[in-house]
């Protein structure tokens, strides 16, 4: 199967749960970010941190959907950093959501998060 182990990819979850709990989030490119919450009409920090605790309370290791291993970041904000790439079923969207993120060091960079507009065959 490769990279990221089930263990992995839980514990990049549970890591990024911790970080999204306190607030202590970046958006890797905050001029992608930034339409991607507005389209989903999330507009405030506050708005937005209740988003990705929302969609990360739904992500389950097994909705992993990147590479494998995951790619690097070209994002200037966290280049090289490994991508961890999520699709799965939004119980509270009604309807597949796509969210990616990675980290250096101890900061979690959001790098992108919307309705996923792919199947899982297809992902980029």
């Amino acid at each position: 199967m490769g990279r990221p182990s089930h263990a992995e990819a839980l514990g990049k979850i549970l890591k990024a749960r911790e970080k999204v709990a306190a607030k202590d989030w970046l958006a890797a490119d905050i001029g992608k970010l930034l339409p991607e919450f507005h389209d989903l009409d999330r507009r405030t920090l506050e708005e937005q941190s209740e988003a990705l605790a929302v969609a990360l309370g739904e992500v389950r290791p097994e909705h992993y959907a990147g590479s494998r291993p995951p790619q690097r970041s070209y994002e200037r904000t966290c280049k090289g950093a490994e991508l961890f790439a999520f699709v799965w079923e939004s119980a509270h969207y009604r309807r597949r959501m796509y969210l990616k993120i990675c980290f250096v060091k101890e900061t979690l960079y959001i790098v992108s998060f919307h309705p996923a507009k792919f199947t899982k065959e297809s992902e980029p």
